[in-house]
């Protein structure tokens, strides 16, 4: 088993802050999901029924950005929880691809970070 390149300080200080964003997006989508209700429930009640209805597609364009929202938490969601997996196996701060470590500065912006610069950036580029 690989061990994580972190002290135990800073694997706690990295665990704590991916705790705290990990609470964070869950009110964030329960928030999300709440609105998504009232949207809903205002498409569905017959005031915002007409194709070329200014409210309908004010609703809509409403509807597609909480989407986008919703789908941005639950992807940053699922990441946290990877970082926690990786915290409790001992992998943390080490590149799922290569293998490298993962500067701390990375880990400090994007603690859930599981790629080093040279593999993100590589990744970034097939996109």
């Amino acid at each position: 088993m690989t061990v994580s390149p972190l002290s135990p300080t800073q694997l706690h200080t990295f665990e704590t802050a991916l705790g705290v964003r990990r609470i964070e997006l869950t009110e964030q989508t329960q928030r999300l999901a709440d609105t998504f209700a009232g949207v809903q429930s205002a498409r569905t009640d017959g005031s915002a029924d007409g194709a070329h209805d200014a409210e309908a597609s004010s609703l809509r364009t409403e509807w597609s950005r909480m989407s986008g929202f919703q789908a941005e938490a639950v992807q940053e969601l699922a990441a946290i929880d990877r970082a926690l997996l990786r915290i409790a196996d001992g992998t943390y701060g080490l590149c799922v691809r290569g293998g490298e470590r993962i500067p701390d500065g990375r880990l400090e912006i994007k603690p859930a970070a599981d790629l080093c610069i040279a593999c993100a950036e590589k990744a970034a580029a097939r996109r």
